[in-house]
């Protein structure tokens, strides 16, 4: 290759010269930012010195890297003083150092509650900003920033703004060390829909099991934070009695909606394995009713075909038959979206996701906490509307 051509390198797609520009640019700005840190630090000094002791004298450099948008920057000289330690000098110009290091360690914080494993955020940091960043160190970052106050959704008031309350439950394992004959707990949540369409988790808590009083208190809670209720059109929840009977003690004049989903599966759950696929169907069927007095029928003809040889299933779909039908009284543009809790299961599967990075199980309650406050946090800043309640 000739010399003209060394100096003029030829690019055979435009991505090529992209690459090339984009990779001079930022060399030549990393080098812009070294000269330009260096030397307002040693202006700052130089000040510092006059004000304070005109005999201090500089006495070489020590260097000091940045982590910044461009990738990481090294061996930025920083002046130093011959009779003071840099460890006693206030200086500004410091702080700058200090600031990055501050969003280097959001950053990781951001990419442990996103799911991200701690091998490969040590691998991101190491490749790109050549920083080391152990799995207890992830852990640590991720604790500080969960104990900010604005992270703490069970804090925080409720504005009765919600016309939609969803609330289920999720199961998840938790670490006993032989304490305990159980290792799992029950994360108890509320999500609540605006009449904009716009969701937002606005609380959780975990439990031992779903019975009356766990939900009891868990609502009990949110009213005392604001959620009056004066509002709601309608509660969804799972097919769970404790929770309806909660519902009907503290929330008596709100309609509820019993997850048409949850039915389903409960009642196919209590059918024998060799007629399992005959109940599925004949349920299924019921549900695919347009109105009440369809699904009515059709609920009656499947108790008179299996009460003898599927009693289980046939109680199943009985209890509180009548509140699986609510979402027939809403606009039917409304119906899929509201006869099921199928959003906060959506929700609870990418929660499931991210605790997947540590062993899908929690060391403790104070854990639990932890990561369902900024995971949630997440999500509610994220979440995309769901569906327009005004007619």
């Amino acid at each position: 290759m000739s010399i003209k051509a060394q100096k003029h390198p030829i690019f055979n797609t435009d991505k090529e010269l992209a690459d090339f520009l984009l990779s001079n640019l930022a060399d030549s700005l990393k080098q812009s930012i070294k000269i330009v840190v260096k030397t307002m630090i040693r202006q700052e000094m130089d000040d510092l010195r006059k004000e304070v002791n005109e005999k201090l004298s500089f006495n070489g450099h020590y260097f000091r890297q940045m982590l910044t948008g461009l990738g990481k920057i090294e061996n930025i000289e920083v002046p130093r003083f011959r009779e003071a330690p840099m460890s006693q000098l206030n200086l500004k110009s410091l702080a700058l150092f200090d600031g990055e290091k501050d969003k280097f360690l959001k950053m990781v914080a951001e990419m442990h509650r996103l799911g991200i494993s701690g091998r490969k955020i040590d691998l991101l940091c190491r490749n790109i900003f050549g920083a080391k960043c152990s799995k207890n160190q992830v852990g640590r970052v991720h604790k500080e920033l969960a104990e900010e106050e604005s992270l703490q959704i069970n804090s925080q008031p409720i504005t009765d703004e919600f016309e939609y309350i969803l609330f289920d439950g999720l199961w998840v394992k938790m670490k006993t060390f032989g304490l305990s004959d159980s290792n799992k707990k029950v994360i108890l949540c509320a999500l609540g829909i605006r009449a904009d369409g716009s969701r937002k988790i606005i609380g959780f808590t975990p439990a031992d099991k779903e019975d009356y009083v766990a939900w009891s208190d868990f609502i009990l809670s949110l009213k005392k934070r604001g959620l009056a209720g004066e509002n709601i059109k309608l509660i969804i929840a799972d097919d769970n009695g404790g929770l309806t009977k909660a519902l009907d003690h503290l929330f008596p004049r709100i309609r509820v909606q019993v997850c048409v989903a949850h039915k389903i599966r409960n009642v196919i759950s209590r059918a024998g394995y060799k007629n399992k696929k005959e109940v599925a169907e004949g349920v299924k069927l019921i549900y695919n009713s347009r109105t009440k007095e369809d699904a009515t029928k059709r609920m009656r003809e499947f108790a008179k075909k299996w009460y003898l040889s599927e009693p289980k299933a046939v109680d199943s779909l009985r209890y509180d038959f009548e509140r699986t039908l609510t979402y027939l009284e809403f606009p039917e543009e409304l119906w899929k979206k509201i006869r099921t809790t199928n959003i906060l299961e959506r929700t609870f599967r990418e929660v499931r996701r991210r605790i997947g990075v540590f062993d899908d199980s929690f060391n403790d309650a104070d854990s639990l906490n932890r990561y369902g406050n900024t995971i949630f946090d997440y999500l509610n800043n994220h979440y995309p509307a769901y569906l327009h309640t005004k007619s």
